[in-house]
C-alpha cells in the first residue's frame, strides 16, 4: 500500500510554514480522502522521536521536551496531556515501555510532537525530504 504523495507534501508545507500551499493540499486531501495518514503520521512520529532523542534519552529530557511542547501550543490547539505524551515518547524510545492512552489522543500527540521536532531542529530541506521519504516507505509496508 503506497501512501499518497500529498501526505508528505502536506507535512512539508506545515513544517516550512507555507500556508497557501498547505491550505491547497489540505483542501485536496479533504476532497479525496486522508487514506493512509494515520500510518504515515505514526511512521513520521517514530522517526522524529528517534531524531530528537535517540535510544538513550532520560526521563528528565522527555519531561522537559513535553513541557516545552505544551507551553508552546497555541490557545486553539488541541490539549495534550503531559503524562500521555511522555508515555508515548518513552514507548517509542523503549519498545518495552507500556502506555494506556485513549486512541483519540494518540494522533494529536503524534502530530504535536512531530511538528515540534521538525520545526525546532532546524532541519534542512534535504533532511526533511529524506525523513518524509523514509516515513512514506515505512507507512507503505504491508
Amino acid at each position: 500500500m503506497t501512501t499518497k504523495p500529498e501526505l508528505a507534501a502536506y507535512i512539508r508545507t506545515l513544517v516550512r510554514g507555507d500556508n497557501e500551499a498547505n491550505e491547497r493540499i489540505e483542501a485536496q486531501l479533504d476532497a479525496e480522502g486522508w487514506d493512509g495518514f494515520p500510518r504515515f503520521l505514526a511512521a513520521l512520529f517514530f522517526l522524529a522521536v528517534d531524531r530528537r532523542f535517540g535510544e538513550n534519552a532520560t526521563s528528565a529530557e522527555v519531561i522537559r521536551f513535553v513541557a516545552d511542547l505544551r507551553a508552546g501550543l497555541a490557545d486553539d490547539a488541541p490539549t495534550i496531556d503531559a503524562q500521555d505524551a511522555e508515555a508515548l515518547i518513552r514507548a517509542n524510545i523503549d519498545p518495552d515501555a507500556d502506555y494506556n492512552i485513549e486512541p483519540s489522543s494518540i494522533g494529536k500527540i503524534q502530530a504535536a510532537v512531530t511538528y515540534k521536532v521538525l520545526t525546532d531542529g532546524k532541519i534542512t530541506d534535504d533532511e526533511l525530504d529524506a525523513l518524509l521519504a523514509e516515513a512514506n516507505a515505512i507507512a507503505s509496508r504491508s
